[in-house]
């Protein structure tokens, strides 16, 4: 019957969860090309992910009275409101990481000019206090 779209499903959103946690730990530890890692993974499980719950609604549609999109809803709309949560977490990390080096590099920028500054005021100075003892 639809068991094995309905079990597939369960498996590809398994996967997702998965490689959403490991995508998580990646930002944690600012590992970011294994964060790049993680989403091409998803990018292609979600083309599968898509072809089977077509394949599901076929199949449910054929042999029973409920529909497709009725029985979808009640069983798998947890599992995609939990898949939800993580994925916005992981996008508050990485707004919190963006935010981070941001600020970083606005201290890093704000030194740089501070030492430009130093660099002119003594590079012009020692240069005239050498020519004076001439």
């Amino acid at each position: 019957m639809n068991a094995n779209a309905h079990q597939l499903l369960v498996e590809l959103y398994a996967e997702w969860r998965r490689l959403t946690d490991l995508e998580g730990t990646a930002i944690d530890h600012d590992e970011w090309p294994n964060v790049a890692r993680q989403q091409q993974l998803k990018q292609e499980l979600r083309d599968q992910i898509v072809q089977t719950t077509e394949q599901w609604h076929l199949e449910w549609a054929a042999t029973e009275t409920e529909t497709a999109s009725v029985r979808f809803e009640r069983e798998f709309r947890p599992i995609v409101a939990d898949l939800i949560q993580r994925e916005t977490r992981n996008h508050e990390l990485i707004c919190q990481r963006r935010h981070r080096v941001q600020s970083e590099l606005a201290s890093l920028n704000q030194s740089s000019t501070r030492l430009r500054g130093i660099h002119r005021a003594y590079a012009t100075d020692a240069g005239s206090r050498w020519q004076s003892y001439s």
